[in-house]
Order: C-alpha cells, then structure tokens, then sequence
C-alpha cells in the first residue's frame, strides 16, 4: 500500500460523536497542530495519518502524507445508475485479466460473515450480496475475455461516482520501487532499509472517537509514560535508534530509498541475487512534505528538473550534496517488515496485480469493488498521453488517495512502472460496479 494518508475529516469525525467525544477530538486536532485535518493510515508517500490537552498526556503531529490538492473537506459519493454502453471503450478491454485480481479480493471477502458489511458505512453492501458473483468467478475460463464480459454484466450493475465537485476527479499512478542491497553494510551499500521501533505507538482515534472509522496517530512513550511525538526524519537520519539495531538491509542508492518511502513498498535485489520483497509496517506519524514541494521552493524545477517523478530523481543525482538537506524537510520516516509474499502488498492485504489493482479512498469505496476508469495516461518511453480505459479491481489505500473520485493506478515493479507511474497525473472519471441489489 502507499503509504502517505492524510485525511481532511476533523469535522466529519467529530459529527455524531457525545460531547465528551468531541471535546477530546477538538483536543487531539489543537495538540497535533492540524486545524481539523486527521492523518489516516496507510502505506508513506502510501499513500495520512492525544487526552485533553490540558492533561497533555498526548501530543501528536498530523500527517500530511502526499503532495497532492486535497479534495472538498466534506466530499460524499453520488452514484448514478449507467449501462454498459455508458462505460468508454467497455467493448475493447481484455477483460479476462482483470478476473484473477477479482478473485483475490473474493478471498477476503469469503471470511468475513454473511452480514458483515464490505467497506465503510455500507458503500459496498454486506458480503452475502458479493458471493454468488465470487462463485460465478471462479468458474470462468482463464483468459476468456467474452466469457468475463458476459460474468461482469451478469452479475454486476455499473453506476457512475461523481464527487461534491462532479464526476471529473483525479487518476495518479504508483509503483514498487526496486532498489539494490545487502544484508551488510559495506562499500556501496551504505542506505538503511529500517525495521518498526520496538518503541512506535500507534493511536487509533476510533477507541476515542466513534466516527474516526481508520485514523492513526503515531508515537512513543517518553521517560513518564506520556505519548510524544516520534524522532523526526532527521533525527533518525542522525542516529536516534541506532541503538535499536533495526536495519533490515542497506541500499546502495538513497534515492531510490527515498522512492520506496514515498510508495511505500520496495523490491530488493540483494548481492547475492536472491529477490526480498518489503512492505510498509509503520511510520513515524510526523508531517509528511513531499519532496517535489520542497524543490518547488527552491524555483529548481525547470527544463529537465520538472515536476515528474522522472525529473525530481534527475535533480538529485546531479545534486547528490544537497540530498539531506532538501530530503528533511520532509520529517515523515517509514518503517519496513520483509513480506511473506512475492510481490507488493495492498491494504486489502491481496498481492496486487499490475495495470489492474487500484488505491482507493476507502471512505467512499470498498476494498474488491470493480472499477471501470476513463482517464488518460503516459505514452511508454516517450512524452504525451494516450486513452486510458480499463477494468481496475479496489485493493489499495494512500496518502493523497482521497475524495470520492480518486484514483492510484498499480503499474508494477520495473523500470517501465516507475516511468508511467512517475508521469502519470490528470482528470478521470470511473464507475463502480456493484453486485445487484447493493445500490438503488
């Protein structure tokens, strides 16, 4: 998953709750700093997210995880009921494969009892209205793209998202970003892939306020027991759990850490050629400023330097001195753990597949909800862009993933992904498919 989440809900969080509850909410906003925005979870880039303040018995920070324009404060889902024929470019999508994704998320969706309700508030039903599709899925013919046609329209019903703006939202595109390591640190491998600190807390403001469905702090216990912020980038950069022993592994590129901060997962190619993949097991919760704003700043992003992940990477291989400098500004830190799994992770807890798994906002949208997406994107290995129509799968969660239409692509783990995920960025629209009987 990506791991930078950050969403603008105090408002909404607070709506419902007792008194009691809110004056506790008013106190963790006023103590973290975040003037009614809450920092959710996910994985850093991602990609997010203390007792009365008189009592300053916790003392968050909010997380502003990704650089992204936040949608409307108060944003809410409007479906609208469509038909095949609505759906851009429906007819020409293989849409075979995006069948064995749906069928992961059915996987999850099989555990949970016949009542329990897929997504947040009921935007996906309960899973006993998801089952007779997942069977029919799994009947189907690998690679037959006609008989999928005909599974999908069968089963589900398409229905337009539009947003407190309109139907016209945001399509952005992620990666896993391979680095190179070794289990030692020696010559070129001098980078720290860090483990999560025995000492990380992490808060979940639903314990304290009912409507904070999914939001996270992060902190660590200091000397009289109280909750205080975690160590700041910086700070760790500096040593402040050297004592801890938590390197995982050490890379031999820094930038390309920094990149596997931002999405929050990484594939390691280590020296002695074996693959171990990494996925996102906490942050430090501090505020998170995205690099390219930092280098904004700067007036540096001009010509080759711009504002593409492409053109921020070229900036700092050619200003390798200025790496910390500029890199700490951004005071967010995310931690690793190694995965079970060959293969990136979403935070539907599904390996996700390439071109067809989807970060969602999952205030609006249930993990394994099919998605059909219209939008443009990157022409591989050269400028401009192309049609963009595909049948995506919700499985992912992030940082700057938010408002009712906003949607992260999964483009893979190679050198092709991170050139269409880096240039990736413009308006799109999508339609939900949901099992009949689940919206009206």
């Amino acid at each position: 998953m990506r791991a930078h989440t950050d969403l603008a809900a105090g408002a909404d969080l607070a709506a419902g709750a007792g008194l009691a509850a809110r004056a506790l909410l008013a106190a963790l906003l006023a103590a973290a700093g975040c003037n009614g925005a809450i920092a959710a979870p996910t994985s850093d880039a991602g990609t997010t997210q203390p007792a009365p303040a008189a009592a300053a018995t916790l003392t968050p920070t909010c997380t502003c995880e990704e650089e992204a324009v936040p949608p409307p404060p108060h944003d809410q889902l409007a479906l609208t009921k469509a038909k095949w024929k609505d759906l851009p470019g429906w007819t020409d999508d293989k849409l075979a494969e995006a069948v064995p994704s749906f069928l992961a998320s059915c996987a999850v969706i099989a555990t949970l009892a016949d009542s329990a309700a897929v997504g947040h508030d009921g935007h996906g039903g309960i899973a006993k209205q998801w089952r007779h599709a997942c069977a029919a899925a799994a009947k189907l013919k690998a690679g037959d793209d006609a008989a999928a046609r005909a599974f999908f329209e069968a089963e589900f019903v398409p229905w337009q998202a539009a947003g407190k703006a309109g139907p016209d939202g945001k399509l952005t595109g992620y990666f896993v970003q391979e680095i190179n390591a070794s289990r030692k640190k020696s010559g070129k491998y001098q980078t720290p892939i860090l483990a999560r600190p025995k000492d990380l807390v992490m808060i979940d403001l639903s314990q304290f306020v009912g409507d904070a469905h999914g939001r996270r702090l992060w902190g660590r216990h200091d000397d009289k027991g109280n909750i205080v912020p975690y160590f700041t980038r910086s700070e760790i950069r500096k040593g402040a759990l050297k004592d801890q022993k938590l390197e995982i592994m050490y890379a031999d590129d820094p930038i390309d850490v920094l990149f596997a901060h931002i999405e929050g997962s990484a594939k390691a190619v280590m020296d002695d050629g074996s693959i171990v993949w990494l996925e996102f097991d906490g942050k430090n919760g501090r505020a998170y400023k995205g690099v390219g704003k930092a280098l904004k700043e700067r007036g540096v992003l001009t010509g080759a330097y711009n504002g593409t992940m492409p053109g921020i990477r070229k900036w700092f291989v050619d200003n390798p001195k200025k790496f910390d400098e500029v890199v700490d500004q951004n005071a967010s830190f995310v931690f690793f753990k190694e995965s079970s799994k060959a293969g990136a992770v979403g935070s539907q807890g599904v390996t996700l597949t390439t071109r067809r798994s989807m970060a969602i906002d999952r205030a609006f949208i249930a993990h394994g909800t099919p998605i059909w997406v219209d939008g443009r994107a990157p022409v591989p290995g050269k400028q401009g862009t192309i049609p963009y129509r595909s049948l995506l799968i919700a499985q992912d969660t992030g940082g700057g993933i938010l408002g009712a239409v906003r949607g992260d692509i999964y483009w893979g783990d190679d050198a092709v992904a991170e050139d269409l995920a880096g240039r990736m960025g413009g308006p799109g629209r999508y339609w939900l498919l949901l099992p009949k009987g689940v919206a009206k």
